[in-house]
């Protein structure tokens, strides 16, 4: 049985639940990827609310993680 680590993202906490936004074979490589989408999302909410940052947190009902996935053959 092989072991691989999905990346998890939620959008909007208070209603939905985490999807998989990309699977590795190691959790560095998921937490690598995490990071990348930490900042890519951040990017598109400043350009959205340019002047408005303190009204609209950018990861208020954000969450992101990993999960470690058994794999059978």
């Amino acid at each position: 049985m092989d072991t691989v680590f999905e990346f998890l993202y939620n959008s909007d906490c208070c209603e939905s639940s985490a999807r998989t936004v990309s699977i590795h074979r190691t959790l560095k490589g998921a937490e690598m990827a995490m990071e990348f989408h930490k900042v890519e999302i951040k990017k598109e909410h400043i350009d959205l609310y340019k002047g408005e940052e303190d009204m609209y947190l950018w990861d208020f009902d954000q969450w992101w993680g990993t999960k470690e996935t058994k794999v059978e053959e």
